[in-house]
């Protein structure tokens, strides 16, 4: 076996964009403009300048749109990806807002994909106690009315009160309101979560805090209509919360602390572990099985004590990593290629640090760690059109860095695994005016070929047999990769033209 490695001490900056603020949060919508290319949403901390949401294309950075119409966001938990609404054919932007005492403040909200426009809103204002309902969070539901169309869940916080926080849900078509549970403190993230309750419907996980109002801050609400199935306290004011797949049972559920604790709950709410350490933890994530056990690892925004992934039988810290001071967000990146071969990663934020480091989760290793004039406020990924997922990085608006949305390749190297044998695809090297595969496998394989900066330019199918697929590239070195039922191969060709 041959590897073959092309390898970068620091990622490749994809593109980067947003002038007006500091990003708070990006989100993947798909592909919006058509280009067959994913696009990111980027929300903009809503006390700094307009427009507060930017549309970014994932091929250049380029701006598709802008809007001013809906107030900013404060945390990445305030915005997330939404099903088609509109009917055409592109996804929504489901956002919670903070801030002033009516609309587009205090709100949840239906942004469109393509161009930005509204499609709905609901005011917290309208039923709330004055200076109340700022927008935390939000999530999709499953389709409760029958319409084909999930449902959406808000966030709202409280100010200078207990049980004046609020928990809603709203028909996902129009926006009205299906059911409202009054909170004690501020629900600062949301996460969709199994059927516990037995009626044919995924529940709602909330954490709850911000003001030390209430113990019990990790809970878990009926979808259908509210209700609270139980509740528990984590040891803190919730900021974060997460489901962590398991193959065995159910999946579990994770709440990590304003003041260093992570508590992780069995599906009916009993206690399965919890881990202690010091600072403010404002992110956790369930990721993928390192281990084998059956049962996900957890990725956790550490504060001081830097990015951590916890093991998620027993919440053991299988590794920390010193990222930064003020780690405040994770994020999974599975697969990055790292050593010719598909790695799970995790790349974490950290604001007085002042950078983005991505860690190779089996052994908590650093990949790469890039420095900013500015702080790093969050982190999140995007699958656009390079062969591993791209980090999108937020920055704070407060230095002289022009830009605050980046959009990283996760992957500092492209690994070619040559694997010579019959049972594999192989391809005529050099290739002139046509690319010629042969594959003895009797299923389909997708062809996909990435320059030498990892750019996808031609994805193609081919059967059994061999193929003979038309290109336009030009002359040169280019790198490819055969995925089937069957796993994943990879080869390097030269085009000569």
């Amino acid at each position: 076996m041959l590897v073959l490695l092309i390898v970068s001490q620091l990622p490749q900056v994809l593109w980067s964009n947003v002038t007006s603020g500091g990003v708070y949060c990006s989100v993947d919508m798909g592909d919006l403009n058509g280009d067959g290319v994913g696009d990111v949403v980027s929300g903009v901390n809503f006390w700094d300048d307009e427009p507060t949401l930017w549309a970014l294309s994932g091929s250049d950075g380029s701006v598709l749109w802008t809007s001013d119409a809906h107030n900013g966001v404060y945390s990445d938990e305030g915005m997330t990806v939404f099903p088609d609404v509109t009917g055409d054919g592109k996804n929504e932007l489901l956002m919670a807002t903070p801030g002033g005492y009516a609309p587009p403040g205090r709100t949840l909200r239906l942004v469109s994909g393509v161009d930005g426009a509204l499609v709905w809103e609901w005011a917290a204002c309208e039923i709330m106690p004055v200076y109340t309902g700022w927008g935390y969070s939000c999530a999709v539901l499953p389709d409760l009315t029958g319409d084909g169309i999930p449902e959406a869940a808000g966030g709202f916080g409280t100010s200078g009160s207990s049980n004046t926080g609020l928990l809603v849900c709203l028909n996902g078509a129009t926006g009205d309101s299906l059911w409202t549970a009054w909170q004690p403190d501020a629900v600062e993230s949301l996460a969709s979560f199994i059927d516990v309750d037995g009626d044919g419907y995924g529940d709602l996980l909330a954490a709850i805090g911000g003001n030390s109002y209430a113990t019990q801050t990790a809970r878990l609400y009926s979808s259908s209509d509210g209700s609270l199935l139980w509740e528990a306290n984590p040891g803190g004011d919730c900021m974060s919360v997460s489901a962590v797949d398991r193959t065995d049972t159910y999946p579990l559920a994770v709440f990590c602390t304003f003041n260093g604790r992570v508590a992780c709950y069995q599906a009916g709410g009993a206690l399965s572990w919890s881990y202690e350490g010091s600072g403010m933890y404002m992110e956790i994530e369930g990721g993928p099985d390192l281990n084998g056990d059956g049962i996900g690892e957890v990725a956790l925004a550490a504060d001081n004590g830097g990015a951590a992934c916890l093991d998620g039988f027993d919440g053991e810290a299988i590794w920390t990593f010193p990222s930064g001071s003020n780690t405040w967000s994770v994020v999974w990146v599975d697969p990055v290629l790292l050593n010719g071969q598909e790695t799970p990663c995790i790349a974490a934020a950290s604001v007085n640090g002042r950078n983005v480091s991505l860690v190779d989760a089996l052994t908590g290793e650093l990949v790469w760690q890039l420095p900013f004039d500015e702080r790093v406020y969050n982190v999140s990924v995007a699958t656009l059109n390079y062969s591993s997922p791209a980090v999108i990085a937020g920055l704070q608006d407060q230095e002289s860095t022009p830009e605050h949305a980046w959009a990283l390749a996760s992957s500092i190297e492209l690994g070619v695994v040559e694997s010579p044998g019959s049972a594999l695809p192989t391809l005529r090297n050099p290739s002139t005016h046509g690319l010629v595969f042969t594959s003895p496998l009797e299923f389909e394989v997708t062809v996909l070929v990435f320059d030498l900066s990892g750019r996808l330019v031609m994805r193609r199918e081919m059967g059994q047999g061999e193929s003979v697929l038309p290109h336009d590239l030009v002359s040169g070195c280019y790198l490819v990769r055969f995925e089937s039922t069957q796993g994943v191969e990879r080869a390097k060709m030269t085009v000569i033209e």
